[in-house]
């Protein structure tokens, strides 16, 4: 397991504007929730081909770029405190095709996205063969992705047996289509409600889709 030095800043529960609501979603009316979006890639699919790039990791690399511009999704308990992340890295899953299982990977967030790209490469390179669920180990500031490519849906809903404390957000990413002139791909997000509203996941979705529309350069 990596040893790299973790930062965090402890919430000031005194002075933070959602006490109340992290309080009520932390006991009487624990939940979390899933919101699924049809994203037009149209525009971005051509820009990752541009670059050469292999579309699931920039896609997780766009994610991970957005999210880590928002304290909401980068919270978590730690020594019974609620605290914020400086930074959170992506988790994702790699299919193994010969045992029909996948496992959990997880490569360091470089805002970067060519560097990224190599970490990503070499992470995958030298876990691929390895079938164990988390055959990297695992760090505590990370959020996870993972991908059904092999069908589309219009809703996606994870049933977390135990919720408490479990606050990164989950991504599931769907079978991309063609529309008309566009290309749409589903997209699952899952958050809990005690760090998380839906007025902060409709903003990082509209982000998202607004990041997709643009012309970047670079993915």
């Amino acid at each position: 397991m990596d040893k790299k030095r973790v930062n965090y800043t402890s919430v000031d529960m005194s002075q933070w504007k959602r006490k109340e609501h992290f309080q009520a979603f932390q006991s009487f009316a624990k939940s979390t929730f899933s919101q699924t979006v049809q994203l037009d890639i149209t525009a971005l699919l051509k820009t990752v081909k541009s670059n050469g790039y292999k579309f699931y990791p920039a896609f997780i690399h766009i994610i991970t770029r957005l999210i880590n511009a928002h304290a909401e999704f980068r919270m978590a308990m730690k020594d019974g405190e609620l605290i914020i992340w400086d930074v959170i890295h992506p988790g994702y899953t790699i299919f193994h095709k010969e045992t029909e299982t996948f496992s959990s990977l997880w490569s360091y967030y470089h805002e970067d996205i060519s560097q990224f790209m190599k970490t990503y490469s070499e992470d995958v390179a030298h876990y691929r063969d390895d079938l164990a669920y988390f055959p990297k180990g695992f760090i505590e500031n990370m959020f996870f992705v993972s991908a059904n490519p092999w069908v589309s849906f219009t809703s996606f809903d994870l049933n977390v047996a135990s919720i408490d404390n479990f606050f990164a957000p989950i991504f599931t990413m769907g079978k991309y289509y063609t529309q008309g002139e566009k290309v749409l791909m589903p997209l699952a997000i899952q958050v809990h409600h005690a760090v998380c509203d839906g007025f902060h996941v409709g903003r990082l979705l509209n982000e998202l889709q607004q990041y997709c529309y643009e012309d970047h350069g670079q993915a």
